[in-house]
């Protein structure tokens, strides 16, 4: 599966806005690897304050639970943007092998049902955030340690807000690469380009 901004399609506004999108998720994506590595250093500490010192720090399964949950969404979005999303495209391959304009149509409802798919999870997810946020709920044990949820509810949303662009951006540059006949093999040579 190629990368969202590889789709050329040969209209400047569309190629650059896959670049664009591509960038953004490329960003957020960096932020959840860097959420990874404080959530590390975190646990590092935790252990090394619970062994040699017998002092734990207080709410790191919940700090890891809320981080985990968190960097799912901040990832998956440029995940699908640079093609690594898992999939099994053997049929697809078949197609494209003998039609390129009917495996990118074929790609293209595929990404479009994944694209109502994760709106159906965008609209069913923003009541649960709004109330949370509403509501200022926590998580945690009451005089050991509470944190906001709310954020992290952000985070889901925005990155499933995320995933949605880039599923429907997919879904635009594949159908506009099968309704115009643009080949891999147009878009190495930069014909497909204007």
């Amino acid at each position: 599966m190629a990368a969202t901004e590889d789709l050329r399609t040969g209209i400047r506004l569309v190629d650059a806005s896959a670049r664009l999108l591509d960038r953004v998720t490329a960003l957020m994506s960096v932020l959840g690897t860097v959420t990874i590595l404080i959530v590390m250093l975190l646990i590092s500490v935790d252990v090394v304050g619970r062994f040699f010192f017998g002092r734990p720090i207080a709410g790191v399964p919940e700090m890891v639970a809320m981080s985990i949950l968190a960097i799912v969404f901040l990832q998956i979005a440029n995940t699908l943007s640079r093609g690594k999303l898992t999939r099994s495209d053997a049929f697809l391959g078949f197609v494209r092998n003998r039609n390129q304009r009917l495996g990118d149509g074929l790609d293209a409802l595929m990404h479009a049902a994944g694209a109502f798919l994760v709106y159906v999870l965008v609209t069913a997810f923003h009541p649960l955030f709004l109330r949370s946020y509403g509501r200022n709920e926590m998580v945690g044990t009451v005089g050991q340690f509470m944190a906001p949820i709310w954020p992290v509810h952000l985070i889901v949303l925005v990155g499933s807000a995320m995933l949605l662009a880039v599923f429907l951006m997919r879904t635009l540059c594949l159908a506009i690469r099968a309704w115009n006949g643009v080949t891999a093999d147009r878009d190495r040579s930069g014909e497909g380009a204007s």
